[in-house]
């Protein structure tokens, strides 16, 4: 039975836990995906890793730790995430769309009706919609936060029957297990409260901000 899937990876999964992206696994990422296409399934991915492409393509600048510099390194690397991401699904024969967005995209009834459309329209024609939040321009006031936040909210859009966060972690842990070695799997959640979200801790790399 055909399914629609919002695939969510993380800058951590894009790059490996570098600087860089990883373009050898983002290939084996995309190897599994035109399989699940193949046998039919609509697939939307939700790509993080556009600061690490600017960041790659200017050479791994020094620059201050502002919003505008990082707003520049995703002006200059969405376009590259967005080639790289074009040419790996070439190989498979599938082509692919992008869609950036704010929190006023999926907040306000027009625009979200608008992106919905758009979204709707890649789909029935068998374009893999890429979708990533517009950091070039997103202020603190618009930004939906990071791509798991983002990949829910598409999900929603996109009346999504499955929505899969790829992530560099076995999954939700009682402490971080990269700090603390006795930090135990938690294999199901039933309830979401604030001890839950206490549990989640803070991002540990300076180049990610979900996970």
């Amino acid at each position: 039975m055909k399914q629609r899937l919002v695939i969510k990876l993380g800058t951590s999964v894009l790059t490996g836990g570098t600087q860089k992206l990883n373009r050898p696994a983002m290939l084996e990422i995309v190897r599994q995906c035109a399989a699940l296409y193949e046998a039919g399934h609509e697939l939307i991915i939700c790509s993080s890793g556009a600061v690490a492409a600017g960041r790659e393509r200017l050479g791994h600048p020094q620059l201050p730790p502002t919003i505008t510099s990082k707003q520049m390194l995703a002006a200059v690397g969405q376009s590259q995430l967005m080639f790289t991401w074009e040419s790996l699904f070439n190989i498979y024969g599938i082509h692919v769309g992008q869609i950036l967005l704010t929190r006023a995209d999926v907040e306000q009834r027009n625009r979200f009706l608008n992106a919905r459309d758009t979204l709707h329209a890649l789909l029935e024609q068998r374009i893999v919609p890429i979708i990533n939040e517009n950091d070039a321009i997103a202020t603190e006031e618009i930004k939906v936060g990071d791509n798991d936040n983002l990949s829910a909210l598409t999900a929603t859009l996109a009346g999504a029957d499955w929505l899969i966060l790829l992530t560099d972690q076995a999954g939700l842990f009682t402490a971080d297990p990269r700090t603390d070695p006795s930090a135990q799997l938690i294999r199901q959640v039933g309830v979401i409260d604030d001890d839950l979200r206490r549990l989640a801790g803070a991002v540990a790399p300076i180049w990610a901000r979900g996970g």
